[in-house]
């Protein structure tokens, strides 16, 4: 009779936990759930990704990820956060071409050749 009670709550509880440990590892755990409306740096961001249903999230954001490794969420439709991701996409193709912007500061020293 003990058994019969004790099977149903442990096949019970076995599903319970199954359910919960496969979401732990989900990309949809790590889902923003509101925008940010504070102004962000530039400088303090160093690269984002985008978030929506595609990704398991239900609603759609950049996230942006500072150089301290923080997560801020912000608006895909906000202007500023657009020129954002923009300049840091030119900033990903200037690195894949080799070039270094160089930005004020003294030119290069060229070496003298002896005669």
């Amino acid at each position: 009779m003990a058994l019969r009670l004790l099977l149903p709550l442990l096949l019970l509880a076995a599903t319970l936990l199954i359910a919960q440990a496969q979401g732990i590892g989900s990309p949809a755990s790590d889902c923003c759930l509101k925008h940010s409306r504070k102004a962000i740096p530039s400088n303090w961001v160093k690269s984002y990704r985008l978030q929506g249903p595609e990704s398991g999230c239900m609603l759609r954001a950049v996230v942006l990820t500072t150089k301290k490794n923080k997560k801020i969420c912000a608006s895909p439709a906000d202007p500023a956060i657009q020129q954002l991701m923009q300049n840091l996409d030119k900033g990903k193709k200037d690195k894949k071409k080799g070039q270094s912007p160089r930005t004020g500061g003294r030119p290069k020293r060229q070496k003298q050749q002896r005669v």
